[in-house]
């Protein structure tokens, strides 16, 4: 006989969003020290591509060994999806087509944050992510408090260097969602 709490939780692995990476946005995430809560929201998965750029420059920087040590530890797994090179762009470099192409064949949600690639995704209908919406669903589901958003929101708006409308758009989105958690759990109690 199998405990109940297996079964919920091989039920809950059936149910996990799988998120599609490429590498500038893990990057990007490692570098506000972020990315080991990624699993919090769904599975981590790149491309063999987006791996091996991962750790191409292990010897030379922290973010590209602490990249690799999760792939070694399977907090972020490679992709089984065999690629079928659908895309032809010039414009898009190859780790960049390879994460669309699995999120169209494997049903995974896109994370990018090249410009190309956003908009190449959204032309074919995908939805896509960005390192700032990433944020954000991070602290929708409490993973982070609105302290540890703002500060990291801080960091990534330097590496990034978002324009200050890009920035105000997601400080208030961040507090939507802080109002929207306080009613929720007002509601909860009654």
């Amino acid at each position: 006989m199998i405990p109940k709490d297996i079964n919920a939780s091989n039920a809950t692995l059936k149910l996990m969003t799988k998120f599609i990476f490429d590498a500038c946005s893990l990057i990007y995430l490692t570098k506000i020290n972020l990315k080991e809560k990624l699993t919090k929201l769904g599975e981590v998965i790149v491309s063999q591509t987006v791996k091996n750029e991962l750790i191409e420059a292990i010897d030379q920087f922290e973010d590209a060994k602490i990249l690799n040590r999760n792939i070694e530890n399977k907090k972020i797994r490679e992709s089984s999806y065999k690629l079928k090179n659908f895309f032809t762009t010039k414009n898009l470099g190859q780790g960049e087509k390879d994460t669309i192409e699995i999120s169209l064949k494997d049903g995974c949600i896109l994370v990018t944050d090249d410009h190309k690639a956003l908009n190449l995704a959204l032309s074919i209908g995908l939805k896509p992510k960005t390192s700032e919406v990433i944020l954000l669903d991070l602290l929708k589901k409490s993973v982070i408090d609105y302290e540890s958003f703002i500060k990291s929101f801080e960091k990534l708006a330097l590496i990034k260097v978002l324009k200050p409308e890009v920035v105000k758009f997601f400080y208030k989105k961040a507090k939507e969602i802080i109002k929207n958690n306080i009613n929720n759990s007002t509601e909860e109690i009654k």
